[in-house]
């Protein structure tokens, strides 16, 4: 396999990129880095097979060819990721995410790719129970609603065109160069608010529970995700526990009473509960999460706490 990462300078694609290295895959990154953290992708530089980064859109067709050059697999990571942001102004969201997987779709359809479509578990609703991938979609934002577009059209593309591709839906990803600044960065941002010595500020009341996945695991089980096992499957990859963002931020704050609660900025799309099933990635994959969430936020945390210190 040699493979192009798109969004690979990205929070979860910088992780996708280092697993892809350690199995012994050629990779290339392609990114604009505009949400990227500086040197994200500087360890990888001299490491065999890294092929390097292509600064580039993938809704720039002309950026998106250099960097599928002698690549035969796609995993798609680039997108518009803050949901907040998407509310305010839906435009961006839809640009990146159903513009810019259509080209990939395209240029992956016309030089025969295989393709991973990394996807959102927002697309969802609310849980009553674990969702697997028969759940009811219901995307409660313009973000959410834009992703799920964009797996619709990787699902037409199979259907019209035989395009051998994989739709992953990770559920509340977390852990080492997550920016606490965007959309879905929870635990970022708690943890960086923590160790400033500053109060945690919870949205609402802070009953809305996620099931966060340690970024390690997301990022093996988007890399087994390409087993031809999976063409033409929808995966979760989730842990199967919930956790309210009130539990999290006293995990976080460790009994320091640092915690207060603040008016929701966008409570309109707001869910009030993910729980995810990943038995179709275990039975498929023999995927399965290695990381609790309690050993995740102590890797999470040093990390961060390194990264101050520089």
């Amino acid at each position: 396999m040699s493979a192009l990462v798109t969004g690979g300078a990205g929070f979860i694609g910088r992780h996708v990129v280092g697993e892809l290295l350690d199995r012994g895959v050629a990779v290339r990154a392609l990114d604009d880095l505009s949400r990227a953290r500086p040197g994200s992708l500087e360890a990888f530089t001299g490491r065999p097979g890294y092929l390097g980064l292509t600064q580039g859109d993938v809704t720039d067709p002309a950026a998106l060819r250099d960097g599928l050059m002698g690549v035969d697999t796609v995993f798609h990571l680039a997108a518009s990721v803050d949901v907040g942001a998407s509310v305010h102004g839906p435009v961006k969201a839809i640009r990146a995410n159903v513009l810019g997987t259509l080209n990939v779709l395209d240029a992956a359809r016309a030089a025969n790719l295989r393709l991973v479509l990394v996807s959102t578990c927002h697309v969802y609703a609310s849980a009553d129970g674990p969702l697997d991938e028969r759940a009811v979609t219901a995307p409660a934002s313009p973000y959410a609603a834009s992703k799920l577009a964009a797996d619709d059209l990787a699902a037409g593309y199979r259907r019209a065109f035989g395009l051998r591709q994989t739709i992953v839906r990770p559920f509340n990803v977390y852990g080492p160069w997550q920016r606490g600044d965007l959309e879905g960065g929870v635990v970022a941002r708690f943890l960086q608010t923590s160790l400033a010595g500053r109060t945690l500020e919870v949205h609402g009341d802070g009953a809305q529970t996620r099931d966060f996945l340690f970024v390690e695991d997301a990022a093996s089980g988007i890399v087994d995700a390409a087993a031809e096992t999976a063409v033409g499957r929808t995966l979760n990859l989730a842990t199967g526990r919930e956790t309210s963002i009130r539990e999290l931020a006293a995990l976080i704050d460790g009994g320091a009473g640092r915690v207060r609660q603040v008016p929701h900025p966008h409570p309109q799309a707001e869910v009030e509960r993910y729980l995810g099933s990943a038995a179709r990635a275990r039975e498929l994959l023999d995927w399965r999460p290695r990381v609790a969430l309690p050993e995740g936020l102590a890797r999470t945390r040093a990390w961060f706490s390194e990264l101050a210190e520089r």
